[in-house]
């Protein structure tokens, strides 16, 4: 059965071989969104860490320490 295949956009994902081989497999082929830190839930949570090891002056391994991370 055809199956859709998606990849990241990786240089080598785009290369003619890959597509070409893929669509004569009978399959499609779907590529991810660019990369955006706006739509990566982590990035606030990374954010709010740095804050908190920057007002506290401790290093992020002290700072998940404290709180068990």
């Amino acid at each position: 059965p055809a199956c859709v295949i998606v990849m990241d956009n990786a240089t080598f994902h785009k290369r003619q071989d890959i597509q070409t081989a893929i669509a004569n497999a009978g399959h499609t082929l779907e590529y991810l969104p660019p990369y955006s830190p706006d739509l990566n839930d982590i990035e606030p949570k990374w954010a709010q860490a740095k804050a908190i090891r920057k007002k506290e002056g401790c290093s992020i391994e002290q700072l998940f320490a404290a709180y068990e991370i």
